[in-house]
């Protein structure tokens, strides 16, 4: 996407995603959940592949990912977590998805480059 988060498509995943979490302690209708939860690894992951693109781009706005990332090194081991409790068999293929995305861009957030790093 240009060197540029795409931080919409960021925030709406991650509605979507705690809406998700929320229906899925309270209502009995799986076939709506497991929807919610395609929907979610769909967005995850071509946020996920957005950002890999943009990482081995030329060009990256540094500021947009370190305030990203800095924020994914709280917020992703949460999810993990979460996600990690959930025993739905029916919902497991997109549980273990996201685990997998949220994994994967919890590594990345880990060796982001720190505000000190980009100084030097």
């Amino acid at each position: 996407m240009n060197g540029e988060i795409d931080l919409e498509l960021y925030t709406i995943s991650i509605i979507r995603l705690n809406n998700t979490l929320e229906k899925l302690e309270t209502s009995q209708n799986n076939d709506d959940i497991k929807e919610m939860f395609k929907e979610s690894c769909r967005d995850f992951e071509e946020l996920y592949k957005d950002i890999i693109s943009d990482l081995n781009g030329e060009e990256i706005q540094f500021n947009d990912y370190y305030l990203f990332f800095e924020n994914g090194k709280q917020v992703f081991p949460q999810y993990i977590d979460a996600l990690k409790k959930i025993e739905n068999e029916e919902i497991k293929e997109y549980i273990d998805s996201l685990i997998n995305v949220f994994t994967n861009l919890n590594k990345i957030s880990k060796s982001f480059p720190s505000q000190q790093d980009m100084v030097k």
